[in-house]
C-alpha cells in the first residue's frame, strides 16, 4: 500500500499547484488588467488563452502517456506551469500575456487529464470514484489558498479604480494610475515601485509548483509507477475502448455537459472578486478576497464530502441533488444578491458546495458506460476548455456593461448543464439497451452453433 499511497499524495500536491494556477487569476484580474492597460472585458481573453492551452494539453495526453514515462512528463509540465506562474505578473502586453497563460494551460491540461487517466487505469472505474472526488478536492484546496496568498499583497494597492464605473465615493489611490488602455500594446504604470506587489503572490505559487516538479523527477528515478502497477493488479481497467462511432453521441453530450459545468464554475470563481468590488455591493478588496476564498471553502467541502458520498451513492443520485442545489442557489442570488450582501455571502458557499461534485460525478457516470482511461480521456478536458474559452470572455463583456450580469450567466450555465445531463441519461440508457441486445444475439448465435 505504500507505493499507491505515495502516488496519490504526489498527485494531490500537483493538483493543489494546479488549483493555485487556475485561481490566482481571479483575485488579481483587476491588477493584470492594469498591468497591460486594458479593461476587465479585454483582459478576460486570458481565460480563453488558458482554455485553448488546456484543450491542447488534454488532446495530446493519450499519445504522450503511451510514449513517455508518466512521472517524467508530469515533471516537465509542472516546471512549465511554474515558469508561467512566475512570469505572469511581469507582462505588460495583453497579447503576450495571453500566449504565456496559454502555455500554462497546456501544462495544466496535460496534468489534469494525465493524472486522472492514471487513476482510472490503476484503480478501475468503480474503486476510483472516491479517489477521483478526492483528486478534484485537491484542486479546490489550491484554489482556496490562492486568494489567501494574494490578499496581503492586494491590500498594498487600490483595485477599485479599474471598475467599469467608479463608485461616487471612490478616491483614487497613490499607486494606481488612471491610464487609457492600449489593448494589444504595453503601458507604463505610475507606481510607487517598479513592480506590482502582487508578483510575490505569483512567486509563492510558482515555487510550490517547481517543488512538485522536482518530486516527480525523484519518483521517476525511483520507478514509482512500476511499483504501483505491480501492487494493484486486481482492479486495473481492462475494458476495451469502444469504437468512436458507437459512442460519438455520448461523447458529444459529455463535451457539452462539461462546457456548461466548468464555464459556470469558472465564471463564478474568476469574477466574484471583481463583481463584489465593482457592483452595488462595493466590497473592500479584503472582503473581495475573502468571498473568493469562501467559494473555495464551499467547493473544497463539497469535493471532500464527495469522497464519502460517491462511495455510497450512485453518480446519478449525486448529480440530481447537485443540479437542484446550484439552480436554486443562483435563482436566489440573481433576485436578492446585489441588494443584500448576506445573500451573496451565503449563496457563494452553497453554490460552490453543490457545484463541487458535478465534475467528478460526471467522470464516474461516463466511465460506467465506456472506458475513459485511454485515448478518450481528453473528452472531459475538451468540454471544460471550450466552455471557458467561449463563455469567460462573454462574462468579461457582460461585466463591462454591469458587473452583476456575470451572475445571470452562471444561472444560465447551471440550467443548461442540468438539461444536457438529462440528454446524457437518455443516451446512456440507449447504449445499455443496445449492448444488451447485441450480447443476447451473440449468445443465441453461439447456442445455435452448438
Amino acid at each position: 500500500m505504500f507505493w499507491p499511497a505515495l502516488l496519490l499524495v504526489v498527485i494531490a500536491l500537483a493538483r493543489i499547484g494546479g488549483g493555485l494556477f487556475v485561481s490566482i487569476h481571479g483575485p488579481t484580474l483587476l491588477t493584470l488588467a492594469n498591468n497591460v492597460g486594458s479593461t476587465v472585458g479585454q483582459v478576460s481573453w486570458v481565460f480563453t488563452g488558458r482554455s485553448v492551452g488546456v484543450l491542447a494539453g488534454g488532446i495530446v495526453t493519450g499519445y504522450i502517456m503511451r510514449h513517455v514515462n508518466n512521472m517524467l512528463s508530469f515533471a516537465f509540465n509542472s516546471f512549465l506551469l511554474a515558469a508561467v506562474i512566475v512570469a505572469t505578473p511581469w507582462i505588460e502586453a495583453l497579447w503576450l500575456l495571453i500566449i504565456v497563460v496559454m502555455a500554462g494551460g497546456i501544462g495544466f491540461g496535460f496534468l489534469d487529464a494525465g493524472m486522472q487517466a492514471l487513476i482510472l487505469q490503476v484503480w478501475g472505474e468503480k474503486d476510483s470514484r472516491p479517489i477521483i472526488s478526492g483528486y478534484h478536492f485537491a484542486i479546490a484546496l489550491g484554489a482556496f489558498l490562492a486568494p489567501i496568498i494574494a490578499q496581503p499583497f492586494l491590500s498594498q494597492q487600490g483595485e477599485e479604480g479599474l471598475c467599469p464605473e467608479k463608485p461616487n465615493n471612490f478616491v483614487p489611490t497613490d499607486n494606481i494610475s488612471t491610464i487609457a488602455p492600449d489593448i494589444w500594446g504595453t503601458t507604463v504604470k505610475d507606481s510607487t515601485t517598479w513592480y506590482s506587489p502582487i508578483v510575490w503572490a505569483y512567486l509563492i505559487c510558482g515555487v510550490f509548483m517547481a517543488v512538485v516538479g522536482i518530486i516527480f523527477l525523484v519518483l521517476f528515478c525511483l520507478k514509482l509507477e512500476k511499483h504501483v502497477r505491480s501492487s494493484q493488479t486486481k482492479v486495473i481497467e481492462t475494458r476495451e475502448e469502444d469504437k468512436l462511432k458507437d459512442v460519438i453521441l455520448l461523447f458529444s453530450l459529455v463535451c457539452v455537459y462539461y462546457f456548461f459545468c466548468v464555464a459556470g464554475e469558472t465564471a463564478y470563481n474568476s469574477y466574484i472578486y471583481s463583481v463584489s468590488i465593482c457592483s452595488d455591493l462595493q466590497f473592500a478588496p479584503s472582503d473581495g478576497t475573502t468571498i473568493n476564498a469562501l467559494f473555495w471553502i464551499g467547493f473544497g467541502a463539497g469535493r471532500l464530502g464527495g469522497v464519502v458520498i460517491l462511495k455510497y451513492f450512485t453518480p446519478k443520485q449525486v448529480l440530481f441533488v447537485d443540479f437542484v442545489g446550484i439552480i436554486v442557489s443562483m435563482i436566489i442570488v440573481c433576485i436578492f444578491g446585489e441588494q443584500t450582501a448576506e445573500v451573496t455571502w451565503a449563496i457563494t458557499f452553497f453554490y460552490s458546495f453543490f457545484q463541487a461534485t458535478i465534475y467528478p460525478a460526471g467522470v464516474s457516470w461516463t466511465s460506467q458506460y465506456t472506458n475513459m482511461s485511454g485515448n478518450y480521456i481528453f473528452i472531459f478536458s475538451a468540454g471544460q476548455a471550450i466552455g471557458s474559452m467561449v463563455l469567460l470572455p462573454v462574462g468579461g463583456l457582460l461585466f463591462d456593461i454591469d458587473p452583476f450580469n456575470v451572475m445571470y450567466l452562471v444561472l444560465g450555465c447551471s440550467c443548461a448543464n442540468a438539461l444536457v445531463f438529462g440528454l446524457m441519461l437518455w443516451e446512456g440508457n440507449r447504449l445499455k439497451r443496445k449492448r444488451a441486445l447485441e450480447n443476447n444475439q451473440t449468445k443465441c448465435t453461439r447456442s445455435s452453433r452448438l
